[in-house]
C-alpha cells in the first residue's frame, strides 16, 4: 500500500466517486441488440473472439507508449515485442501531447501535430507486422499530465459551473472534446485495417473514454454517445470499445450497444490470479455478444515521488504469468499487458507527483532490457500461437477439484474439435505442491475471498461478479497429476481423441542470455562545473495580473521566472513583512529579496507530493495564498528586487486539479498574511536565463564556471527517500555541467547506461542537449536512464547538464557515477 499522503489522496477520490465497477452501472444481461459491422469480411467479433480477414484471432497485445520512448529506440522495443509472440501493440494517444498550443477557436485544428504517431503506426504495422489499437481518450489517466487534457482547456470552463467539468456532459466540455476526437479520428481513419489491402496490418480497435466507472459525473451516456458518433462520423469503422464503463456493458441502447466493454485486471497480491478467471467469466456472462478482452492486464506498477520504485511492487514474473493464464481460463481471447514497455517522462510530462522513470517493472524495462517478465510473456505467446484456433472458441472455465489442497486452483476448457486445456495454478507464493486431483467439469466453485481491483491510487476496489451457474461441459470427472512450484501455472493440452498421458504441458521453459563477459567499468565523476542562473539576462516581459501560463502559450512544465522591482519607503520596508502569492494551481515558488532567501511560511515542505495535503480538492479562492513568505528584514528603503522561480509540479491527472490553469494570479506585499495590501507589478521570463543563453547545449563554453570537486569514494545510494545532501541554500536556480566519456560499444553486445546521482535540488537534466526528465531530490529515484541514442561512445565527449531550483537543502551535487545497468538478469538481447 502507498504511504499516508497517497492514502489521503485516495480517500478524497473515494469521496468523489471511486466506487466498484458493479456499483457504477455494470448491468445484467438484457435483450440483445444486433451488432453492426461496416466490413464484416475484414473485421467483426462475436461472443468468442475477433475475426480478421476471415480468420479467428486471439488478440495478444503489448502496451507501448511512443511518447515515453525516444523515437530512435522504437525499433528496438518493437523487435522485443515481436520476438515475444505478440500480434498487436496498443497505445494511448494523449491530446495534450499533440496540441500543445491553444487553438484560435474550437474550429482551429492547425496546432495539432500527429507526425510522430503516424511514424509509430507505420513502423508497427508495416515493418513489424503488428495490428494496432489506439486509445485517444480524451481522458487516458496513464499517470500522464492532465490525464491528457491540455492545460489550456481550463480557460474554457464555464464560469459558475458547480462541481467537476471535465469528463462530464456539460455542452462546452463536449464541444471541446469533439474538437479533439474529430481531429484524431479523421487523422487515423486511413490507418484502419479496413482501408488497407487484405492481409495488411492496421488499426483494429479504437477506445472511447477510459475507466469511466471510476469517475463521478452525470450524463455519462451523453458524453459516450458524442464520442461514439465522432468516431463513426469521421471514418472509423473498426470495432469501438471502452473499459470498465458500465453504460456500455451489456447495453441495449441503439448506439452504446455498439461499444463493447472490457476489463482491467490489477490484482491485490501474488495469490490473487484466480480473480482474473472469475472476473472474465463474469464479463462474458454479462456481455455475451462480445469477446472477453482485458484492456489492461497488470504488467507492473508506477512509482511516485517519496514513495516506492516500480521494482519494489509485488507483481513479479510469476504473477505476470499466472494472471495471463487465469484470464484465458476464464474465457479471455484478448489480453493487453499494461505496461509491456517501460518508459521515461521525458521533458517532465508525467502527472503531478510521478517520478521521471515510468519503468513500471515492465517486461521491457525503461532501459530496453528484457526483464524476467519478457520470458514469461514469450511463454504465453508461444502457447497462444500453438493453440490459437482451438482456444478462441473453447468452452468451459473454472471447475471443482476434489482431493486438492486449498492452494490448487484451476479448470478446463474444451475446443470445438475436442482439444482439452487443463489449467492448474498453485496460489501459494511460498510452497510447492505435488499430488493427484480429480477435476469435475461443469461444476462451478465460488470464490472463497472477496475480489478486488487495485485503482490508480493503490487502493482496493471491491468487484461484484455475477452469480455463476455450471457451464455446459458434460465431461466425466477425471484425475490429473500435478507438480507445481510456488505460484506456478501449468496447462495440459490434450489433443482430440487422446488420453491425458498423451497431452503436452505448457508453458515451455525459455532460454535467457548470459551477462556479457566484459562489462564496462563505471565512470566515477570527479568534478562538475557550477554557475548560478544570471536571472537579469533572462528574456523579461511585462505581465498583467490574472495572466496564466497558458495565456503566455506555455502548456508544458518548464521553470519560469517572475520579477518585481519596487520602490518602498522606510515605513513600508519595515511594516510589509509578508510576500503572498495567489496561484492558479498548487505549484511551488521560491523567492529571493535583494539577493537573500525569503523564509517560506507555507507550504512548509515544498516537494512534488505536498500538494495533496493543501486542500487540493478545493478550487483556489481569490483570497487564498497558497505560497507565503516572511520577508522581515529583507526589504529596504528605496528600490527592491524580488525574484521568483516558479516550479510547475506537473498537471494533475484527476478531478479539481486537472481543471486548473498554472502560473501566478496575483502576488504582493502585506502587513498581514491574510490579504495583499500592496499588490506588485511583475515581469515574466518563460525560462531561466541559462536556457536563453544556451547552457543546456553540449558545446557551450563553460571554462569560466566554478569547478566543484565531488566525492569519489564510497557507494552512491541507488534509491531511497529523503537521503539527499543537506546544504544551506545560497541562490535560486543553479546550473551544473558534467563531462564524461564512454568506451566503444561492441557490435554484438547491447548495454544500457544510467547516471547514479546524489544531489539536492529539483529541476531538469539534459543529456547532450536532450531533456531526459526531472530530478526530484526527495527520491526515491536516484538512477536515471541515459538513452543510448543520445550518448556518444568511443571516447567522445558527453555532457550532462542540470538546472536545479534550490530547495531548503540547496542545490548541490555531492557524488555521481555513470555506469551500465547492474542487473545481469536483464542485460543482453
Amino acid at each position: 500500500m502507498m504511504k499516508k499522503i497517497v492514502c489521503m489522496l485516495a480517500l478524497c477520490l473515494s469521496c468523489l466517486g471511486w466506487i466498484s465497477a458493479n456499483e457504477a452501472g455494470e448491468t445484467k444481461p438484457q435483450e440483445r441488440v444486433e451488432k453492426k459491422f461496416a466490413h464484416p469480411d475484414r473485421i467483426r467479433y462475436d461472443g468468442s473472439c475477433m475475426t480478421i480477414d476471415g480468420k479467428d484471432v486471439f488478440i495478444y497485445s503489448a502496451a507501448f507508449h511512443y511518447f515515453r520512448c525516444p523515437e530512435e529506440l522504437w525499433r528496438d522495443r518493437f523487435r522485443s515485442i515481436k520476438e515475444a509472440g505478440f500480434n498487436v501493440v496498443e497505445t494511448y494517444v494523449p491530446w495534450n501531447w499533440h496540441e500543445r498550443t491553444m487553438p484560435a477557436d474550437i474550429n482551429d485544428h492547425s496546432k495539432l501535430d500527429f507526425a510522430d504517431l503516424r511514424r509509430w503506426l507505420t513502423m508497427a504495422q508495416e515493418e513489424f507486422g503488428l495490428y494496432t489499437i489506439v486509445r485517444p481518450g480524451p481522458f487516458i489517466c496513464a499517470e500522464w499530465s492532465g490525464g491528457a487534457y491540455p492545460r489550456w482547456l481550463a480557460k474554457f470552463r464555464p464560469e459558475g459551473l458547480k462541481g467537476l467539468w471535465l469528463r462530464g456532459d456539460d455542452p462546452e466540455h463536449i464541444r471541446w472534446s469533439l474538437h479533439w476526437f474529430d481531429a484524431v479520428c479523421k487523422e487515423l481513419a486511413e490507418e484502419q485495417i479496413t482501408r488497407k489491402p487484405k492481409g495488411s496490418k492496421g488499426i483494429i480497435m479504437i477506445q472511447i473514454e477510459n475507466e469511466y466507472n471510476a469517475h463521478w459525473s452525470k450524463g455519462k451516456d451523453v458524453f459516450l454517445k458524442a464520442l461514439y458518433h465522432s468516431a463513426v462520423n469521421n471514418g472509423f469503422d473498426v470495432p469501438v470499445f471502452t473499459c470498465l464503463t458500465g453504460e456500455c456493458r451489456g447495453s441495449k441502447d441503439p448506439e452504446l450497444s455498439q461499444v463493447f466493454d472490457c476489463d482491467n485486471y490489477y490484482v491485490g497480491g501474488l495469490s490473487d490470479a484466480p480473480s482474473c478467471a472469475y472476473r472474465m467469466s463474469s464479463l462474458r456472462k454479462v456481455q455475451p455478444d462480445a469477446p472477453g478482452y482485458v484492456t489492461e492486464l497488470q504488467g507492473g506498477w508506477f512509482s511516485l515521488v517519496t514513495q516506492k520504485l516500480s521494482e519494489e511492487h509485488f507483481a513479479d514474473e510469476r504473477s505476470f504469468r499466472a494472471i495471463g493464464f487465469m484470464s484465458i481460463l476464464g474465457g479471455s481471447t484478448g489480453l493487453n499487458y499494461y505496461m509491456y514497455v517501460g518508459g521515461t517522462h521525458i521533458d517532465g510530462w508525467g502527472a503531478r507527483g510521478m517520478t521521471t522513470t515510468y519503468d513500471y517493472n515492465a517486461a521491457i524495462r525503461e532501459s530496453g532490457a528484457r526483464g524476467p517478465k519478457f520470458y514469461a510473456s514469450r511463454e504465453i505467446g508461444q502457447f497462444i500461437q500453438a493453440n490459437e484456433q482451438q482456444l478462441v472458441r473453447s468452452e468451459g472455465g473454472i471447475c471443482a477439484m476434489e482431493g486438492a489442497p486449498k492452494s490448487l486452483f484451476g479448470g478446463i476448457r474444451v475446443a470445438t474439435d475436442g482439444t482439452k486445456f487443463i489449467f492448474l495454478h498453485n496460489t501459494d507464493e511460498h510452497r510447492a505442491i505435488k499430488g493427484t486431483t480429480t477435476l469435475v467439469p461443469g461444476t462451478f466453485i465460488k470464490p472463497s475471498d472477496p475480489i478486488y481491483n487495485i485503482d490508480q491510487n493503490g487502493q482496493k476496489v471491491l468487484i461484484q461478479t455475477e452469480d455463476e451457474a455450471a457451464d455446459s461441459l458434460t465431461l466425466a470427472p477425471f484425475e490429473v497429476d500435478y507438480d507445481l512450484p510456488a505460484l506456478a501455472v501449468k496447462v495440459l493440452v490434450v489433443p482430440p481423441g487422446k488420453d491425458l498421458s498423451q497431452g503436452e504441458w505448457w508453458p515451455k521453459e525459455q532460454m535467457k542470455p548470459l551477462r556479457p563477459a566484459n562489462m564496462p567499468e563505471p565512470v566515477r565523476i570527479a568534478s562538475v562545473r557550477r554557475m548560478e542562473d544570471p536571472y537579469e539576462k533572462a528574456a523579461w516581459n511585462e505581465i498583467a495580473e490574472q495572466t496564466s501560463l497558458s495565456d503566455l502559450d506555455i502548456n508544458d512544465f518548464r521553470y519560469n521566472l517572475y520579477r518585481s522591482q519596487v520602490k518602498l519607503t522606510a515605513g513600508q520596508a519595515t511594516k510589509e513583512k509578508y510576500l503572498l502569492f495567489n496561484m492558479f494551481t498548487r505549484d511551488i515558488v521560491s523567492v529571493t529579496v535583494n539577493g537573500q532567501q525569503a523564509v517560506r511560511l507555507f507550504p512548509d515542505k515544498a516537494d512534488a507530493q505536498t500538494w495533496t495535503t493543501r486542500n487540493c480538492f478545493d478550487r483556489i479562492r481569490p483570497d487564498e495564498f497558497d505560497n507565503r513568505f516572511d520577508v522581515s528584514g529583507l526589504l529596504k528603503k528605496g528600490m527592491n528586487d524580488i525574484v521568483v522561480v516558479y516550479e510547475s509540479l506537473g498537471h494533475a491527472h484527476g478531478y479539481v486539479p486537472m481543471e486548473e490553469l498554472a502560473g501566478i494570479r496575483q502576488a504582493g506585499l502585506s502587513d498581514t498574511d491574510k490579504v495583499i495590501t500592496h499588490p506588485l507589478e511583475w515581469k515574466f521570463a518563460a525560462d531561466p536565463a541559462g536556457i536563453t543563453l544556451g547552457w543546456t547545449e553540449p558545446d557551450y563554453p563553460d571554462a569560466k564556471w566554478e569547478v566543484v570537486k565531488l566525492n569519489t569514494t564510497g557507494d552512491i545510494p541507488r534509491k531511497g527517500n529523503e537521503i539527499q545532501p543537506r546544504e544551506v541554500p545560497d541562490g535560486l536556480f543553479t546550473w551544473y555541467r558534467v563531462e564524461f566519456e564512454l568506451p566503444e560499444q561492441a557490435v554484438d553486445t547491447w548495454i544500457p547506461w544510467l547516471a547514479r546521482i546524489n544531489a539536492s535540488g529539483n529541476g531538469y537534466m539534459w543529456l547532450n542537449g536532450h531533456n531526459i526528465g526531472r530530478h526530484w531530490e526527495a527520491g526515491p529515484q536516484r538512477d536515471f536512464y541515459l538513452p543510448e541514442c543520445w550518448l556518444n561512445f568511443g571516447g567522445k565527449k558527453n555532457v550532462l547538464v542540470f538546472g536545479l531550483r534550490q530547495t531548503g537543502n540547496g542545490a548541490a551535487i555531492k557524488a555521481m557515477q555513470v555506469m551500465p545497468y547492474p542487473d545481469s538478469a536483464e542485460i543482453g538481447k
